[in-house]
């Protein structure tokens, strides 16, 4: 039986702004002459969210994939129960950003769900949810991944590092049915300026 949990970041920036046109002053004092030149920039509010560089776990592993990334569960299952077994792991995403901005977890609020088959006999269950904690800048948040209210972190300055990422799957419970469970987790960071 196979387990997996996709991870789609997505990055968001602002808009570029147009920088000011120079203005240039010519001054004359006989034998010497001099010009003022007014240089101008714009550093537009921008974030970066790179694919998670670290990543450490307990039954529990994490392919990077270009953009996207999967974890896998080892041992879903206790193949004498078919209960879940305890999972974790923590994956280091690096981001930059350089303004006030929003990081976002999000899941479609089924956890990890059996991806094809009849509904579960009496006894048994076909999805299972997992805890969520998303730590930044100093802040922390957490949540169940079957809540469609997602996680989210607010911060008023600019911040550069790695944002911690946890997903926590508490074995025992009902037995699982066979096959195979797929969920998504989707990690967003905006400039809130």
């Amino acid at each position: 039986m196979n387990a997996a949990l996709v991870l789609a970041p997505f990055i968001v920036g602002a808009a570029l702004g147009a920088a000011a046109p120079a203005q240039a002053q010519t001054a004359s004092t006989g034998d010497r002459a001099s010009n003022t030149l007014d240089l101008f920039g714009v550093a537009p509010s921008a974030c970066v969210l790179s694919p998670p560089s670290s990543a450490a776990g307990t039954n529990a592993s994490f392919t990077a994939q270009g953009a996207q990334g999967v974890v896998r569960f080892t041992q879903f299952i206790d193949p004498q129960t078919a209960q879940p077994r305890d999972a974790v792991i923590s994956l280091g995403f690096p981001v930059v950003c350089n303004s006030a901005h929003r990081l976002v977890v999000r899941t479609d609020g089924a956890g990890l769900a059996r991806t094809a088959g009849p509904a579960p006999a009496a006894g048994f269950r076909d999805s299972l949810g997992f805890q969520l904690s998303a730590d930044w800048a100093g802040l922390t948040a957490t949540g169940p991944s079957t809540s469609l209210t997602p996680i989210s972190l607010q911060t008023a300055n600019g911040a550069a590092g790695l944002m911690n990422l946890t997903v926590n799957i508490t074995g025992g419970g009902a037995p699982m049915v066979a096959g195979d469970y797929a969920g998504t987790l989707v990690v967003e960071i905006e400039a809130s300026n």
